[in-house]
């Protein structure tokens, strides 16, 4: 989000306040309205020879401050004669001064001279002319009246071009964000018609608005039309400037050019001079904010970092001394600088980086609601949905006009699952700006959080056989589909599932056919499960889970199974069944920092009772734009009451181990994303009575999201464990698809 920049107090705008406006004619106050708000938006000397442009409206002669003093008429004439004489001298003597480089005091001159012959077309042009080098195009058609010819009414387009982008609209709704560039648009493409059918034309005349346009179709975002507009020029052989540039690659950056884009930026940038590039109101800070986007979106996380600190250090100190007092006041551009680093890092996935860059600043400055939405942004990105949700509720508080704040609000709601709230939320916002690609983005995760989902995996396993109590050959199918949403909160839930294995003693199978209803409400999750099984084991079975999250770091869970599908198959294939019940705790640092405590207790039918505690935890040790590494520590420990049984059953065993995961994004364009992973894990399996054994495993996956909603995993992995003192090696492989349909 752009840094808005506040008001400044200048010396223009307390001569604009003490100017006699009222005197000037109610067409020409309200554009000197309109300059005074326009000169602290960094176009002073517009500003400045508007004013004077009052000034000559109500007949009187202005000097700029620090400018030279304009004699005033010693003439009294009572003739007409020698007011022609007086008008005449005058503009003499404002000749002199332009040719002295004194164009104020030129100016005043010559509105004296106005005053005496209003009539005189010399004069009149005179007085335009040095509008026009003033910067003040509309003070030089309003002097030149109907004798304005198609230069001065290009330039004046051009200003009104600029007021409608620089000028930010009173009115927030976004249907009317284009109110002030189309008419500014309209007027760029009568006044090309006209120039191209002068006979005879004008090139230079036809270039400048033509360059004019392609910066008014960007900001009317019809993007195509202005690159097109561009590439014309270019075409022509024009040395394109630099804000045409600009203009181009930011309509390419919308058309998700990135890489061409990033060149234009670069092409502009190089197009600028030392003083524009000093400038702190000049175009040089948002082409690099332009450029950076442009490399973020191009994957090239290491050069848009580099754009970044580059802003950052141009930007300066917090404080500024300023004025004759050096009075310190603080540093709009050091805060957007700042704010921008810990977006760009937000953008490249590593919104640890990000926070720790955007807390202190919303700490700092509570009371900014654009800073405190990003914040909330960053802290959702960080697995801290609550509270991300009172930063957005706050930043709506203080701006509840404001547009992409009531955007996210309904992804808010939606990660809280409030999604009946999201959906009237989005109702209205999707009236006023259904074109935006936010709110269109917004738009499809609401569907896809309400809509129907399905999941389908399928899994080959095939083992050296060495243990006799181990899973042997085999493998596993799964299919669960979710319905929509009811009032938001309930769905069904259907389920299929195929296990088997090549035992010893023949082939145990288990079917499972069921389904059950969800339950999501912003703190709790509810899962209710029945089921028909058939293969080795004809029975039925059912299973309840709940999930309480309070807070955004502590998480609640509870389940309870009967027939749980956590029975080995082995006790399928003789007839044993199990109930199992479990209970745990979660704390999460961050989405990928946490750990774990969860306790089973498993009662099988053959009169053995299984305790299980497991102790588990996440920590991420490198976080980069495409690799992330982790490692996940894990702890089992496992008690069972009978010795001998026909499924694997340690009296009693402990299995520490450790997980390294390393992923790596292959390749990224917007959502499209190839990933892949490779986990080693490494521990010690100690059995009673059979003693110490090292365990591991490795495995290998890539998953590929074709966008938002579909994300397809394929794998294999190789483990190798050891069943009462008998190792067995296994290779698995496996394929994974889940898909949201939306509403």
């Amino acid at each position: 989000m752009k840094v808005p920049r506040k008001w400044r107090a200048s010396c223009l705008t307390d001569l604009v306040a003490a100017f006699r406006l009222k005197q000037a004619g109610p067409g020409r106050i309200q554009e000197c309205r309109i300059l005074r708000h326009s000169s602290t938006l960094g176009i002073r000397s517009t500003a400045l020879a508007g004013v004077v442009a009052c000034g000559i409206a109500a007949g009187q002669g202005v000097t700029a401050p620090g400018a030279t003093q304009a004699p005033r008429s010693p003439f009294r004439p009572d003739a007409q004669a020698d007011a022609a004489v007086a008008a005449q001298l005058l503009l003499e003597r404002g000749r002199a001064f332009l040719r002295t480089g004194d164009r104020y005091a030129a100016l005043g001159a010559i509105a004296q001279a106005r005053r005496l012959q209003p009539d005189n077309a010399e004069v009149t042009q005179a007085l335009a002319d040095v509008l026009m080098e003033l910067g003040a195009p509309s003070a030089a058609a309003h002097a030149l009246g109907a004798r304005a010819d198609p230069g001065v009414r290009s330039r004046v387009a051009g200003q009104r071009l600029r007021w409608a982008i620089d000028i930010p609209p009173r009115e927030p709704d976004p249907r009317r964000r284009f109110d002030a560039v189309d008419p500014a648009l309209a007027r760029l493409d009568a006044l090309l018609v006209e120039a191209r059918a002068a006979a005879p034309p004008d090139p230079g005349l036809v270039t400048r608005l033509q360059r004019d346009r392609a910066v008014a179709l960007r900001y009317r975002e019809r993007w195509q039309d202005a690159v097109d507009q561009v590439e014309a020029l270019r075409a022509a052989g024009d040395a394109l400037p630099a804000y045409v540039l600009e203009a181009e690659a930011d309509a390419l950056l919308a058309l998700r050019r990135p890489a061409d884009a990033r060149r234009v930026y670069d092409e502009a940038l190089q197009r600028l001079t030392p003083s524009e590039r000093a400038d702190d109101e000049g175009p040089w800070r948002s082409m690099m904010m332009g450029r950076a986007y442009a490399e973020t979106e191009a994957e090239d996380f290491e050069a848009a970092f580099a754009t970044v600190d580059a802003l950052v250090a141009a930007a300066g100190p917090p404080w500024r001394r300023a004025g004759e007092q050096q009075t310190p006041r603080e540093n709009e551009a050091w805060l957007e600088a700042q704010v921008f680093d810990a977006a760009v890092h937000s953008y490249a996935d590593m919104p640890a980086a990000a926070w720790q860059r955007i807390a202190p600043l919303e700490r700092g400055a509570p009371a900014l609601p654009w800073l405190r939405a990003q914040a909330a942004d960053i802290a959702a990105q960080q697995g801290w949905p609550r509270r991300a949700e009172d930063g957005i509720d706050a930043a709506a508080a203080l701006a509840p006009e404001d547009f992409g704040i009531r955007v996210q609000q309904v992804d808010s709601d939606t990660r809280r699952h409030r999604l009946l709230r999201a959906d009237e939320r989005l109702a209205p916002l999707l009236e006023e700006g259904a074109d935006i690609p936010r709110v269109q983005q917004a738009r499809r995760e609401l569907d896809a959080a309400m809509g129907p989902s399905v999941r389908f995996a399928l899994g080959g396993r095939h083992t050296d056989n060495q243990a006799l109590q181990g899973p042997g050959n085999g493998g596993e199918a799964s299919l669960q589909v979710e319905s929509s949403t009811f009032a938001g909160t309930w769905r069904l839930i259907g389920l299929a599932d195929s296990s088997s294995d090549s035992i010893e003693e023949g082939r145990a199978e288990r079917h499972r056919f069921g389904g059950g209803v969800q339950a999501l409400w912003p703190d709790w999750k509810v899962n209710a499960l029945a089921w028909s099984q058939t293969g080795s084991l004809n029975t039925s079975g059912g299973s309840l889970a709940a999930q309480w999250q309070p807070t955004d770091h502590w998480t609640f869970l509870a389940d309870a199974a009967k027939h749980s599908p956590d029975t080995p198959l082995r006790a399928d294939f003789h007839g044993i069944t199990a109930d199992a019940a479990s209970g745990g705790v979660r704390y999460a640092w961050t989405e990928s920092t946490e750990a774990g405590l969860k306790a089973q207790y498993m009662d099988f039918s053959d009169g053995n009772r299984r305790e299980q505690v497991t102790i588990d935890g996440t920590l991420t040790l490198l976080d980069r734009p495409h690799l992330d590494i982790m490692v996940k520590p894990r702890v089992e420990w496992q008690h069972n009451s009978l010795a001998v049984t026909p499924y694997f059953n340690p009296r009693e065993s402990w299995l520490p181990s450790v997980e390294a995961q390393v992923q790596h994004v292959l390749g990224r364009v917007y959502e499209r994303v190839l990933l892949q992973r490779l986990r080693l894990t490494i521990g010690m399996f100690d059995q009673r009575d059979f003693g110490g054994y090292a365990v591991g495993g490795a495995a290998y996956e890539q998953t590929w999201r074709h966008d938002p909603w579909t994300e397809l995993t394929w794998g294999i992995e190789w483990a190798s464990n050891v069943y009462n003192g008998q190792r067995e090696r296994t290779l698995n492989g496996y394929l994974k698809l889940e898909h949201r349909f939306g509403r």
